[in-house]
């Protein structure tokens, strides 16, 4: 069993939805360290291979606002917002689809990437393949797998391209959506969660150490290493549940844990 922390002694980070009245007020009264922007994939690339200029703007204003505030600025290059062409192309279940999505996080680092202190690959990938109706066991397991050999490989772009530029080393992490211990058997007794490490251990295991363990598949034959400098956690309320999944996130993977403040 995981030991258990005392509580606040993981790292936060305050991850709104969006930049709003509210949140900005919130995030004066708070001052965090550290403030997730969302980058919305379908609103910058609205046709494949064409970005949209605006969007860039708008998102270059976001980054610009949130750092004058006193927060780092935490680019986060996917959640949820898959573009409606690339669904169409087989979305996440198609292996060819992944240099898509690399295509995109190349363009993002390339164009705002001075402004920002560190990214996130995907935001709660797990959460987002097993708790939807959609897809067969196979095709969701499919999913997860591309979704995990991506993450490596935009970490890898986001450090080569950086170093290119001569912009300073940054970090790069993930968010899981994860379950405290007694919290995840019952989902799984319950059948709305998948048994066997596939909600969240496996998926911990392949994006922050490169480590595929079946029935996950290594796709793209990431190899192992260090790809995740950080894992924020999201999905417990509860402060001490919270601290479980953050030391089982540390203690798995080696990367520091930071829960996510939404």
């Amino acid at each position: 069993a995981p030991v258990r922390e005392k509580p606040n002694t993981f790292s936060r980070a305050s991850a709104p939805a969006a930049l709003g009245e509210e949140a900005l007020a919130f995030l004066r009264r708070r001052q965090p360290e550290r403030c997730v922007v969302f980058a919305s994939w379908a609103e910058l690339e609205p046709e494949e291979d064409r970005f949209d200029a605006e969007s860039f703007e708008a998102l270059r204003r976001t980054l610009i606002r949130a750092g004058s505030l006193g927060a780092e600025p935490v680019l986060c290059l996917c959640r949820n917002s898959d573009p409606a062409w690339f669904a169409e192309k087989g979305g996440w279940a198609r292996e060819d689809n992944l240099r898509c999505y690399l295509r995109y996080a190349g363009k993002a680092v390339r164009t705002v990437g001075h402004l920002v202190a560190e990214y996130i690959t995907f935001y709660e990938p797990n959460a987002r393949i097993w708790q939807t109706e959609e897809g067969s066991f196979l095709q969701k397991v499919t999913s997860l797998s591309m979704i995990c050999c991506a993450h490596v490989r935009a970490v890898k772009l986001i450090r080569d391209t950086r170093e290119q530029r001569q912009l300073e080393e940054t970090k790069v992490g993930f968010v899981l959506r994860m379950r405290a211990a007694a919290a995840l058997r019952r989902e799984v007794l319950l059948r709305r969660l998948p048994g066997g490490g596939l909600y969240q251990r496996l998926p911990l295991l392949a994006m922050a150490n490169g480590e595929f363990r079946l029935p996950l598949y290594n796709a793209l034959r990431v190899q192992q290493g260090r790809w995740a400098d950080f894992i924020g956690v999201t999905g417990e309320q509860d402060a001490e549940r919270r601290q479980e999944c953050c030391a089982l996130a540390r203690e798995l993977t080696g990367a520091d844990a930071v829960i996510m403040e939404e």
